[in-house]
């Protein structure tokens, strides 16, 4: 991903020339060989000049820790509210992060400090463990301060690996009844780096979404609210049958309809061949697509005030082998669980936007 008009990729040094553009910041490098060395990507505004480059090297076998702290750039305080958030890496011999590391890491607290832990894949997600592994060879842990100010001592171990440790100090902090008369934001410098508010508008709208006055379906008309109630676990269903595999919106004014996000149910597990009317003009026809959530319909840009979104034969039913899980085992998200999931004749949305292009 780059913000500049193209991209250059380098591997050890060699330019492999610039990327494809889509997504206005992807750029796609076909026909990349994977060597051991670095890889760096450069992008370019439209006159050649660079804009940001980034560079990153494959790393070797994984052979010590190494813990950074990061804290306020006034200092540690010892009110008991402030934080330091140190930073635990798996690094190979030249202090490249390991990537492919998930070593379990053992941490030892002492001092005027209070351990609040981090989080990871796993039991209880780790919370306020002293034993956690890092994720991609990282992770973080949050350490507290006291309200007496003194030394603090953290120590991470980890078979196999050399251990790292980090020594700092809290300051002490004026307490006046019992209150910190000291904002968490005292002593911090304002950055005007950025110059002067522009007088244009910081953005310019292209979209907007369409609002609805009035809803009918099918079946189940009590529950046609719930397919537009900004809530992802209620959704509008129908009665299973394909002839009443339908639902009708009306818009509170007359518009032109560009395209339609929906998010339909069993989104990663079904394809649903739907049909979209304006004021019963046919703008879209065509299969759903298996996704993370939200499947977007182009649409042919048609005028009207009355969207209809109908099944036009049998949706593809359940597919259990696409669902997956994730890492810690649990089941990925797939909608709204029900016993009549593998109904062919069902049309079930658990949100849908109508949108309008802004010229």
């Amino acid at each position: 991903m780059a913000s500049g008009e193209k991209t250059e990729l380098f591997v050890n040094g060699k330019s492999q020339g610039f990327g494809a553009r889509s997504s206005n910041f992807l750029f796609t490098f076909k026909n990349i060989t994977w060597q051991v060395g670095s890889i760096k990507a450069v992008t370019y505004d439209a006159k050649g000049k660079v804009l940001a480059q980034d560079e990153i090297k494959t790393a070797g076998e994984p052979v010590a820790l190494r813990l950074t702290a990061r804290s306020n750039p006034t200092g540690f305080r010892a009110d008991g509210a402030d934080v330091i958030l140190a930073q635990v890496e798996v690094v190979d011999k030249d202090g490249n992060r390991c990537p492919t590391a998930l070593n379990m890491i053992h941490f030892t607290l002492t001092g005027e400090a209070e351990w609040r832990g981090g989080i990871a894949q796993g039991p209880d997600n780790y919370i306020l463990a002293k034993s956690l592994p890092v994720e991609c060879g990282v992770n973080r842990v949050l350490i507290r301060s006291t309200t007496k100010a003194g030394k603090v001592n953290l120590i991470a171990n980890a078979e196999g690996l050399k251990s790292a440790e980090l020594n700092f100090e809290t300051t002490p902090v004026k307490i006046n009844a019992g209150l910190n008369e000291q904002w968490p934001s005292g002593g911090l410098k304002p950055s005007l780096t950025r110059g002067e508010t522009p007088q244009s508008p910081s953005f310019v709208a292209t979209r907007k979404s369409l609002e609805i006055a009035d809803i009918v379906a099918g079946a189940n008309q009590e529950k046609a609210q719930a397919s537009i109630d900004d809530n992802e676990l209620s959704d509008w269903i129908n009665d299973g049958k394909i002839n009443t595999a339908w639902i009708k919106y009306t818009l509170k004014k007359t518009a032109t309809l560009d395209e339609v996000n929906i998010k339909l149910n069993n989104f990663r597990t079904k394809v649903y061949p739907l049909r979209i009317l304006v004021d019963d003009k046919i703008v879209f026809e065509g299969n759903t697509e298996k996704s993370l959530g939200y499947f977007k319909a182009l649409c042919k840009p048609t005028r009207g005030k009355v969207i209809t979104i109908q099944l036009m034969n049998e949706n593809s039913g359940k597919d259990d082998s696409q669902s997956g899980v994730e890492m810690g085992g649990k089941k990925l998200d797939d909608g709204i669980a029900r016993n009549d999931a593998n109904t062919k004749g069902n049309l079930s949305i658990i949100e849908v936007e109508f949108i309008e292009k802004v010229k």
